[in-house]
C-alpha cells in the first residue's frame, strides 16, 4: 500500500516537470510576410515625492494694517453670508495679490539680511523716499542783495532856530540794531536872536558864525538804542559839540568891541523817538560841560585881558565906555544843559 502511495506522488512529480519545461520554451514565430507585434513597453512606476521637511516654527506674523483701495483696481470680494469659504485646489499655490510680489521667507541657514552701514531704515507704508538714503539736500540760501541802505532820518529843531538863530540839521544813520551816529551841522541864520536879550544882553550885540560861511561847526554823538530798534525808542547819547562863534558889539559909529569863542562841549543825552509811518517826533535833555574853558575881563585901562579874571567871566562890552558889560558864559558855567525837540522822516 505504501508502495503504490509512492509511485503515484512520483509519476505526479514527473509529469508536472514535464509540463513546466514545455510552458518556458518560447513560442515559435508566426509564418508570414508582416512582423509580430511586440507588446508596448512596461511604463516606469511614478517617482514617490520625498516627504517634505517640516518647515521650523515661525512666530505669528503681525497684522498687516488695513490696506486701502488703490485707484483702477475693484475691491476686494467679500464672503456672502451662507456659503462656505473658497477651497483651495489641492496642488495649486495660493493666488496672489496683483501688483505685489509674495512675501519672501527667510530660507533656512542663511542669515537674515543686514542693513546697510550709514543708510536709514526703510520707511512703513505710504510714499516713499526716493532720495535711497540719503539726506535731503539744503534749501537753497538766499541771493545776495548786495548793499542795503541802512535806516536813517533827517530832522530839525524848530525851537533852537526861531530863539537863538541857529539851525540845526540833525542828520543820523543806524549801523547796528542797537547803535546809530548822528551828526548835527549848525547854521547862524539870525545874527540878533530873541534870547540875546532875554539874558540881560542889549541890541549892539550880534553873533556871526565863525566857521565856513554860515555854517559854525557840528556835533557827533553816537546812540544807544534801549529797545533794540535804531531810530525808535529810547536812547542815550554821548555827544560832543564844535561850534565856533563871532560876538561883535557895535553902535551908530561901528564897532567897538569882537571876540570869538570856540563852544567845545560833552553831553550826557536821554531822549526819545516816536514815529507815525515816515514822520519822527523826537526829544530829549542833556548835560554836559565846557571843554574850552576861557576868560577875559578888562584891566583899569577898559583894555580886554584873559589874565586875572574870574573863573567865570567872558565878558564882551556893550557900550564904548564899558560903562555896561555882558557875560557870554552862563550863570551854571561850566555846567553846561541841552535841550531838543526834533521834527523830521525816518526811513528804514
Amino acid at each position: 500500500m505504501q508502495r503504490s502511495s509512492l509511485l503515484g506522488t512520483l509519476i505526479l512529480g514527473g509529469l508536472t516537470l514535464t509540463a513546466s519545461a514545455y510552458a518556458q520554451q518560447p513560442a515559435a514565430p508566426p509564418t508570414g510576410s508582416f512582423p509580430a507585434e511586440q507588446p508596448p513597453p512596461a511604463q516606469p512606476a511614478p517617482a514617490q515625492p520625498a516627504p517634505a521637511q517640516p518647515a521650523p516654527a515661525q512666530p505669528a506674523p503681525a497684522q498687516p494694517p488695513p490696506q486701502q483701495q488703490q485707484p483702477g483696481y475693484p475691491p476686494p470680494q467679500q464672503q456672502q453670508p451662507g456659503y462656505p469659504p473658497p477651497q483651495q485646489q489641492q496642488g495649486y499655490p495660493p493666488p496672489q495679490q496683483q501688483g505685489y510680489p509674495p512675501p519672501q521667507q527667510q530660507q533656512q541657514g542663511y542669515p537674515p539680511p543686514q542693513q546697510q552701514q550709514g543708510y536709514p531704515p526703510p520707511q512703513q507704508g505710504g510714499y516713499q523716499d526716493p532720495g535711497y538714503g540719503y539726506a535731503p539736500p539744503p534749501p537753497p540760501e538766499k541771493p545776495d542783495k548786495g548793499f542795503e541802505m541802512p535806516p536813517w532820518s533827517v530832522r530839525v529843531d524848530p525851537f533852537t532856530w526861531l530863539l537863538e538863530g541857529r539851525l540845526g540839521f540833525e542828520l543820523e544813520v543806524g549801523l547796528l540794531k542797537w547803535l546809530s551816529v548822528e551828526v548835527v551841522p549848525v547854521f547862524v541864520v539870525n545874527d540878533q536872536p530873541p534870547t540875546f536879550n532875554f539874558v540881560g544882553r542889549e541890541d549892539p550885540l550880534t553873533q556871526e558864525s565863525n566857521g565856513l560861511g554860515a555854517l559854525s561847526g557840528a556835533s557827533l554823538s553816537a546812540g544807544f538804542w534801549l529797545e533794540g530798534k535804531p531810530l525808535k525808542g529810547y536812547v542815550l547819547r554821548a555827544i560832543l559839540t564844535n561850534y565856533g562863534y563871532t560876538y561883535k558889539a557895535s553902535d551908530a559909529n561901528g564897532v567897538f568891541d569882537e571876540v570869538s569863542h570856540t563852544e567845545r562841549h560833552f553831553y550826557g543825552y536821554f531822549g526819545s523817538h516816536s514815529r507815525f509811518g515816515a514822520f519822527t517826533i523826537a526829544g530829549g535833555i542833556g548835560l554836559g560841560v565846557e571843554l574850552n574853558k576861557e576868560q577875559r575881563c578888562f584891566d583899569t585901562n577898559l583894555q580886554p585881558t584873559t589874565s586875572g579874571c574870574d573863573s567865570d567871566e567872558f565878558l564882551i562890552k556893550l557900550d564904548r565906555n564899558a560903562g555896561t558889560v555882558g557875560n557870554l558864559n552862563s550863570g551854571l558855567h561850566p555846567i553846561q544843559l541841552m535841550g531838543r525837540i526834533s521834527l523830521g522822516v525816518t526811513i528804514d
